[in-house]
Order: structure tokens, then sequence, then C-alpha cells
């Protein structure tokens, strides 16, 4: 979607679960951003570049770029840290297959930081290597934190930019910070700039996937007594500081985990809608599957707002796009009406 809103025009998504594919062809042409790609729901290890190509009729087709994410709870401080005993880690190498099988003018990959030290950096080195196709690409490594470009959640990632137009991507120059820090930048956007406007949450609420968890008393006046910043013994969720960005939105995995953190507010958890806006994902995207499913598919995302700026840096020195549009024009492209108050602090 991020990328979308800035002029790509994505041909084809493909991931091994259905929730996730159900999620893309649900918003295929509303807003008129993303233009109902063709979805694969497959096992990449699978599936071929020229087999991706057919599917997505377009075999004649020049591709000029290549997003994704291969999965990060291998190497993610907030897991095992398997690496590469872990089947997910090695899906790294699929990508880098795909690129040699494709051969984009560009490609970005995204992964959590912890990918740098994992193996005493060996992976790290190997994986540069390994993307640069012997020479082919010259490649950036980027790490950003999400919060420094607006998204009102710490969140911090690192991105491989590759491209074949021996051009070295710049950093990106941060937007926003703590008030008073810089005065040339913005204030933090905040959990309360992301949560507001948004109706209690009820089973016949108008706002998808805005239902939330179902809690006990004991869980309740527990929730109640947390401070902001506290972490909740048995849950091991915090309580959300409104006016700070939120704690990074987590995945979870098949045995659990995947819990939003507590509303700062109410004594409760967030919703997966709570949870997707501070993710930056605008109230009309709705997410296929139970609460589960979606918080899966919220924790995975990069923040689409962010997507959207890397996006368009991109365009201007891979594609030379002149066009560049400001913040508040992504704001109100994406639908994102509840960060409009936070532009006016």
């Amino acid at each position: 979607m991020g990328f979308s809103v800035v002029g790509y025009n994505i041909l084809g998504c493909v991931d091994i679960d259905p929730f996730s594919c159900k999620t893309i062809e649900l918003n295929g042409y509303k807003k008129r951003i993303l233009r109902r790609p063709k979805t694969i729901q497959a096992d990449i290890h699978t599936l071929t570049g020229q087999q991706i190509l057919t599917a997505c009729e377009a075999e004649d087709t020049p591709i000029n770029m290549i997003i994704g994410g291969p999965p990060c709870q291998a190497f993610s401080v907030f897991g095992k840290r398997g690496g590469l005993k872990d089947a997910r880690g090695n899906l790294l190498w699929e990508y880098v297959r795909l690129i040699r099988e494709l051969r984009p003018d560009a490609f970005m990959l995204e992964n959590v930081p912890g990918l740098r030290t994992i193996h005493n950096g060996e992976l790290f080195s190997q994986l540069t290597d390994a993307l640069s196709l012997d020479g082919q690409y010259v490649v950036s490594v980027q790490i950003y934190e999400m919060a420094h470009f607006g998204i009102p959640q710490f969140r911090e990632r690192i991105f491989f930019i590759g491209n074949r137009k021996s051009v070295d991507v710049p950093l990106m120059k941060e937007t926003h910070g703590p008030p008073g820090l810089f005065a040339a930048q913005r204030p933090f956007l905040t959990v309360h700039n992301a949560l507001t406007g948004l109706p209690e949450p009820t089973e016949l609420c108008s706002v998808p996937n805005h239902t939330g968890r179902k809690h006990s008393e004991r869980i309740k006046r527990r929730y109640r007594l947390l401070r902001y910043g506290e972490r909740d013994p048995v849950t091991r969720i915090n309580k959300l500081h409104p006016g700070r960005p939120s704690f990074t939105i987590i995945v979870g995995s098949d045995a659990g985990g995947g819990k939003g953190h507590v509303h700062p507010y109410a004594a409760r958890e967030v919703t997966p809608r709570e949870s997707a806006r501070i993710q930056t994902f605008p109230d009309w995207w709705e997410f296929s599957g139970n609460g589960r499913h979606v918080i899966r598919q919220v924790g995975n995302a990069v923040p689409p707002l962010f997507a959207a700026m890397l996006g368009q840096h991109i365009a201007k020195h891979v594609f030379g796009r002149k066009r560049m549009r400001s913040f508040e024009e992504l704001i109100e492209k994406l639908g994102l009406d509840y960060l409009q108050d936070g532009q006016e602090t």
C-alpha cells in the first residue's frame, strides 16, 4: 500500500499465509490505490521467477522493483534468535534467488536490525554480498527508527536497497523527534494521536477489526493499576503512554504471544484495529481473519506511511522521480485522518 500510494504499480504479491492474500484481495481498488494485484498463495520455495511472471501475466513486462520482507522472527531480539537454524531464516536466500531470476532494476528487503549481529555478523556479511550478485547491484544498507518519521511507534528496522544503476541511495533525513530537542523537527506522533476518534470496541462497531479480547475482572483490575510504560507480570505486555509513541507492535507465533499492548485509558488490551492505527493503517483497510490472524498481519508489516516515504525516496534517487509528496499529502492520500491533529502541535 505504501509503495502504491506514491505511484508504483504492484503486479503481484506472494505469501504463504492465506489470510494475508485475502486481505490484499479485499482492498484492491479501494481509494484507487491498489489496482488489484495478482495474489499468489504459496510457499516461496515452490515458485520460480518465471512462474510468478506467468501468474501475473507479466512475461514481457520489465520488472522495475521487487519489495519484500522475509520472516524476521529468526533474527528478532524478541524471539529465540535461531537464525539460519530456523527454517524461516532460510527464506532470505529464496529472496536472493528471485532477484537472480527476475533481474529487477532495483529491490528492497526489510528485516529486523538483529540480523546485523546474529552469528557474530557473519550472516549479515554473507547476505549483503549475495544481494550484490557479484557486483551487479549496488546495495545500500539503512537502519531507520520509525518514530523519527512520524510513525506513532518505536520500531527500528533494517532495509537493504539494491539497484543496477550504480546509485548509492542516501539515508532519508529524520523528520520527527522528542519535543524541543531539535527545533527543525516536528514532535513525535503519539499513541493519543493514533487512537483519537475511535469508538469503544463492540461487536456492532462499524470500524473493521475493532473487536477486542474479553478480560476477566481480575485482569481488568491489574491493568487499571499499571502505570504508563509498566509491564503486566502475567500477560507480559506494557501499558501504553498516551503522550509517547507506542512500544513496537509484535507478531507472536503459532504458540501465541501476538497480543496488543494495554490501552492507555481503558482497562483492556488494544484491539487489532488500534494496533493497525499505531502501524499507520487507515480505517478503510480491512484485514481478513480473526484477531490472531489480523495482529500477525499488522505486526509483520512495514508501516504504510513509512513505506510511502521510503518508496518515493527510492523513486527519486534510483528512477529519477521529481514529484515528491509532502508528509501531509501522504497522510491525506492514505486516509490517515486520525493523524492530522498531530500535525498542528
